[in-house]
């Protein structure tokens, strides 16, 4: 198993602020109901923040945020870390 230090920081942010223990890496985030719109947006928030990703509307879909492993593909692209996050 894929154990990054951007999924354990993922893992833990999903722990930490939706009392989720156990959710696997694939798993959709909005299907369990881990997520809302809301948590979609913090998720980014977050992302933006911790990784210095830069995520733009277009970039907000479930291919890049609807599981914690989609998540990590999205912050590993290539062209989509830098300092010039916004």
């Amino acid at each position: 198993m894929n154990d990054s230090a951007i999924l354990r920081t993922l893992r833990q942010f999903i722990r930490d602020n939706y009392s989720y223990e156990s959710v696997g890496d694939e798993e959709s985030l909005l299907k369990k109901g881990i997520i809302d719109s809301i948590g979609v947006i913090e998720l980014v928030t977050f992302v933006r923040e911790k990784f210095s990703v830069r995520v733009e509307v277009k970039d907000i879909v479930p291919e890049n945020f609807d599981s914690i492993a989609a998540v990590e593909r999205f912050v590993l692209k290539s062209g989509k870390r830098g300092s010039d996050a916004s």
